[in-house]
Formats: C-alpha cells, sequence, structure tokens
C-alpha cells in the first residue's frame, strides 16, 4: 500500500503559478523509490541490466523505469533520448488523461495500468524513437512480465524493432482491460439476480459502485480509440507496417470495449430502475395491508365506540348474553369484510 497525503484533492495546487514544463511530482500518494532497469536485445540475443545503461550498437533498447521518487536521474535519462520537459510533466502530473503526443524525434502514449497483484491503478507513459523505448510507470507492477518472457525468449517478439515492443506494451494494458470489462459484466448479471430474486437494502449502494467502475472503465476506453485510431491511419516514422497491422486487432479488443462499457452501464441503468420498482410495489404490499386492517376496524370502532357511551338505556345493556352478542358481531363483520375482501382480490 502506498501512504496518502493529507489533502490529495488539493495536489494541483503545488504546480500553480508555474512555468509550463515544471518539472514537480503531482500525485495522490507519496511517490514511490525510483527503480530502474534496462534490457537490451536483438534476435538471439538478450540481457539485462540494472540501473540505466545506453547501448549503441545493439537494436532494440528498453529502458524500465519504475517509481517517480527520483526525479532528477528520470530526467537525467529523458534527456539523452532528447525528451521535451513537456513531455516529461506530464510524467509526473499522475491524472493525466489517455492521449497520444508525435514529436520529431519520439512519440508519447499515456495510458493506465489498472490494479492488480496488490499493486494500485497507475499511470504509465511509452516513449518510442528510434531503436529504443522508455516505459515510466508510478510504481512497481508486473504487468509486463509476459512481455519479458517474449524478448528473453526465442521469439518473433525478440527479433522484432522497438515499435513491435510497443504494441505489446499497449496490448498487454489492454488484456488487463478485457479480463476488468468480463469481471464487471459477471458482476453486473449476479446484481441483476440479486435485485430481481433478493434486493437489500444495501444492494443500491453495490449498484451505485458498479455503475462508477464501468464508467471509469469506460473513461479510459474512449481515449484508448482515439489513441489507436491516430497511430493506425496517420503515417509515422517510428512504426512498421507489421506494428501498424497488429495494432489494427488492439484497435478491435478497444472498440469491443467501449461496446461492452456502453451496454454494461444502460443495464446497471435498468437495474436500478427494477430496484427502485422492487421498493415501491414492496411499500405498496404493506401499504395494502395497512390499509386493510384499517379498514376492518372501522365497524369495530364504531360499534365499540356506540357501546363506549354511558345511557342509561341501550339495547343489549342490560342482558348478561350482551357483551358475547356485540363480540359475536365484531366477529361475523370481520369474517364478512375479509370474504368480501378476498373475493374482490383485493387480499
Amino acid at each position: 500500500m502506498h501512504e496518502k497525503k493529507v489533502s490529495p484533492p488539493y495536489a494541483h495546487k503545488k504546480k500553480e503559478g508555474l512555468a509550463a514544463g515544471s518539472l514537480i511530482y503531482v500525485g495522490d500518494t507519496q511517490p514511490q523509490q525510483t527503480a530502474i532497469r534496462t534490457h537490451i536485445y536483438h534476435a538471439g540475443s538478450y540481457r539485462v541490466e540494472q540501473g540505466y545503461k545506453r547501448a549503441e550498437k545493439e537494436p532494440v533498447l528498453w529502458v524500465e523505469i519504475t517509481g517517480l521518487e527520483d526525479i532528477q536521474t528520470i530526467v537525467k535519462i529523458a534527456k539523452e533520448f532528447q525528451i521535451a520537459n513537456l513531455s516529461l510533466e506530464d510524467v509526473f502530473s499522475t491524472d493525466q488523461r489517455l492521449k497520444l503526443d508525435q514529436y520529431d524525434s519520439y512519440l508519447s502514449v499515456t495510458l493506465r495500468i489498472l490494479a492488480h497483484q496488490g499493486t494500485e491503478e497507475q499511470q504509465l507513459t511509452l516513449f518510442l524513437g528510434d531503436g529504443w523505448l522508455l516505459s515510466i510507470a508510478e510504481y512497481n507492477h508486473q504487468s509486463f512480465d509476459a512481455v519479458i518472457r517474449q524478448i528473453s525468449s526465442a521469439t518473433k517478439l525478440q527479433g522484432a524493432g522497438s515499435s513491435a515492443l510497443l504494441h505489446a506494451l499497449i496490448d498487454r494494458v489492454v488484456d488487463q482491460y478485457l479480463v476488468k470489462a468480463d469481471e464487471l459484466e459477471l458482476k453486473t448479471e449476479n446484481l441483476e439476480e440479486l435485485v430481481i430474486t433478493n434486493p437489500q437494502e444495501t444492494t443500491a449502494s453495490v449498484i451505485h459502485q458498479q455503475k462508477a467502475d464501468i464508467l471509469k472503465l469506460r473513461r479510459m476506453t474512449n481515449p484508448l480509440r482515439e489513441i489507436l485510431t491516430t497511430l493506425i491511419r496517420t503515417e509515422n516514422p517510428f512504426l512498421d507496417r507489421n506494428t501498424t497491422f497488429l495494432l489494427r486487432d488492439v484497435y478491435d479488443h478497444a472498440l469491443w470495449l467501449a461496446e461492452e462499457c456502453d451496454m454494461m452501464r444502460e443495464t446497471v441503468s435498468g437495474i436500478m430502475e427494477v430496484y427502485l420498482s422492487s421498493l415501491d410495489m414492496k411499500m405498496n404490499a404493506i401499504m395494502k395491508v395497512l390499509t386493510i386492517i384499517s379498514t376492518i376496524f372501522i365497524p369495530l370502532t364504531f360499534l365499540t365506540g356506540l357501546y363506549g357511551m354511558n345511557f342509561s338505556y341501550m339495547p343489549l345493556t342490560g342482558v348478561y348474553w350482551g357483551f358475547f352478542a356485540i363480540l359475536v358481531c365484531c366477529i361475523l363483520v370481520v369474517c364478512g369484510m375479509a370474504v368480501y375482501f378476498r373475493r374482490k382480490k383485493w387480499w
């Protein structure tokens, strides 16, 4: 777990009045200690170095940075790849919208990694240049372990260029979104069944949380489509033809995600309407029972009130069986009204 700041909503006040491109950390948690690994590989060769090491002779260089505590070191490494301060400013402002920026010597892609295996949701920035890729994440994570296994073994990815690595990393992030969408879909189905069969008082809060989770995923999928559309349809010197073709498959996944989120959002809205309707029906049933009981007691109240008046001469007041006669009369009234309500299907 990461230590929360005292007042996260006011984190942006730290940048108030600063010039564009000012490199200062802005986030809802304390920055994690910076860790750096350098992956150097080409077809038939792979090695990983702890820390940063530039290898000019190697076809592909992947510098993997996790943790934003050591701003000075991160900036120093980024400057070796000629990354502008405006791009680095977005790295240290961890609430960025998913986006794509293209510069003369590189392009940058901002994504979000979902919470996974004990890590929190975090921002990920990918910088792609000619033969190199720089990835910077807020926290340490294992989301790219599968990609590392591919480039460390004799696979097509090991022999491909840096643009293929960009596709592999984006694909891993989108795979997380797909898994999350499946989880939300299953939870939505279970929630729908719960509302129909056994709605509880806490069901409303569960529905609201489900809707919030769906909207959160939807806020990621919509800009993701824009990113992939631009990468596919715009000529880019950093992407080869094969990578562009592979990104089309990722775009199909992003399109499915957007449609799935819209469908789940409408379903959850319908579930809320069903839940509110069930509450109304339950309240109506309660009011119906109370109304019937009140209606039955109206004639009983009249009889008891009538014989509760202290007059000297009233029918049945002078005989010993008068009380029992009134009691039988009340019972007959109750039974008669019950039979009448039953025949009218009011009860």
